[in-house]
């Protein structure tokens, strides 16, 4: 015979076995003031749960309606959660090296790029909904605790965790992007700090990287100097004066969050919402550190070195992570950006991964053949025109263009097509 739970009407299984609360959240999924005086286990069956609500008899009736809501909302949704450590083929106990290697294998596989098989594209995001998850500590750890609720937010958890993420973008981040790179950008030449919404404002750099042809087809290193925020030395990048100008948010006690509760026909319900006063930091600053003006920050320049990809072509954008400005306070830092300007090479121009230049010979060596001298990106070479040739044939040196950047030891060709020079008349 079915159990029916009386608050929610759903039909439960006599025995289910789930992974239930810990004790530190029970206090937030419930409203309590203050943590009940009663002990969970972190996983119940119907039965021994109802012995763990008998104590709960004298509390309010919409409490003890709301502990049982909650067990059948895990009871309903427990059976088809997804197992993040089952879909990468990894224990619980894995390590971040035993997740990179059980993800890069499984993304290579399933990516719909590669396998057109019917639902390879649900479990490559499957795949790196997984990744995503457990290659962050922080994540990792709510999810081994509250499972799917704990990253989002069910348990008033705070986690930087964004629920919408893209499994194609995980992929390039862990496979180097499209062709090493990431997308293109239209902008002015020079140095632009992006001023984008979101927690990373301020963050990004982007910087206008020019190259000769040459060394977009061979690639090489780059030493480039930019602006960028560095933490004030001044606050150490708090933006308070003094640490005695730090003080606890009065309006969320610390918390960086404002609880609104209100009655309503199904119980009394509660919204989280970011504190207004602190911005969900927590803290307010009392006066603001005079070098940086509150902001934690200070313009600096940079050097580093760049390396640049064999093949690389005008326009591609590099992102490399964790390179932009750093904020302190918020122990976050931006991306670094970098948009490659090509220069034209005269004589030669570029179509994919082959080159392509004109030459002029007379009509004798077009009869008899011959061989030329040519420019490549390699220097002079020797170019030998087969006898017969005709005008507008293309005669080519293979392996002297552009190597493919995906798979560098491939490489295109160098083509060159021929004008034959025809003399209006001929005398004897």
């Amino acid at each position: 015979m079915a159990l029916i739970c009386s608050p929610c009407n759903a039909k439960l299984n006599p025995k289910p076995r789930i992974r239930l609360l810990s004790l530190s959240a029970i206090p937030n999924v419930l409203n309590f003031r203050s943590p009940p005086s009663i002990s969970f286990c972190s996983s119940l069956n119907y039965s021994e749960f109802s012995r763990v609500v008998r104590p709960l008899r004298g509390t309010d009736f919409q409490t003890r309606r709301r502990l049982k809501s909650v067990y059948c909302g895990a009871a309903a949704t427990g059976a088809a959660a997804t197992d993040h450590y089952s879909t990468l083929n990894v224990s619980r106990n894995a390590t971040l090296q035993e997740i990179k290697v059980s993800y890069k294998k499984l993304a290579r596989k399933y990516h719909p790029d590669v396998n057109k098989n019917p639902g390879s594209e649900e479990k490559f995001k499957e795949i790196s909904a997984a990744y995503e998850v457990l290659s962050d500590d922080e994540k990792r750890s709510l999810y081994d605790q509250f499972g799917e609720a704990g990253l989002q937010g069910e348990y008033d958890v705070r986690s930087s965790g964004s629920p919408g993420v893209d499994p194609f973008e995980i992929f390039d981040a862990f496979f180097g992007g499209s062709d090493g790179l990431y997308g293109e950008r239209d902008g002015i030449g020079g140095i632009n700090l992006n001023k984008r919404s979101g927690r990373n404002q301020n963050l990004d750099i982007h910087y206008d990287l020019h190259l000769s042809f040459e060394e977009s087809v061979f690639g090489g290193e780059k030493e480039i100097q930019l602006f960028c925020f560095e933490a004030c030395e001044n606050c150490d990048g708090t933006g308070a004066k003094t640490s005695n100008c730090i003080k606890v948010c009065a309006s969320c006690h610390g918390k960086g969050g404002v609880v609104q509760t209100q009655r309503t026909p199904f119980g009394m319900m509660s919204q989280v919402s970011t504190c207004s006063e602190c911005g969900g930091d927590g803290k307010v600053i009392t006066e603001l550190c005079q070098s940086c003006g509150g902001s934690g920050q200070m313009k600096s320049f940079r050097k580093m070195d760049i390396v640049i990809p064999p093949g690389v072509s005008d326009g591609a954008t590099m992102r490399i992570q964790r390179e932009g400005s750093f904020d302190k306070k918020r122990r976050m830092a931006g991306n670094l950006y970098v948009t490659l300007r090509v220069d034209e090479k005269h004589g030669i121009r570029r179509d994919g991964i082959h080159l392509y230049s004109n030459i002029s010979i007379d009509y004798t060596e077009a009869i008899l053949g011959t061989i030329v001298k040519v420019e490549t990106v390699e220097g002079l070479k020797d170019l030998r025109i087969p006898a017969g040739v005709q005008p507008g044939d293309k005669v080519s040196l293979s392996r002297m263009g552009v190597p493919n950047i995906n798979k560098p030891s491939v490489r295109g060709d160098h083509l060159f097509i021929v004008n034959v020079q025809i003399p209006t008349s001929i005398r004897g």
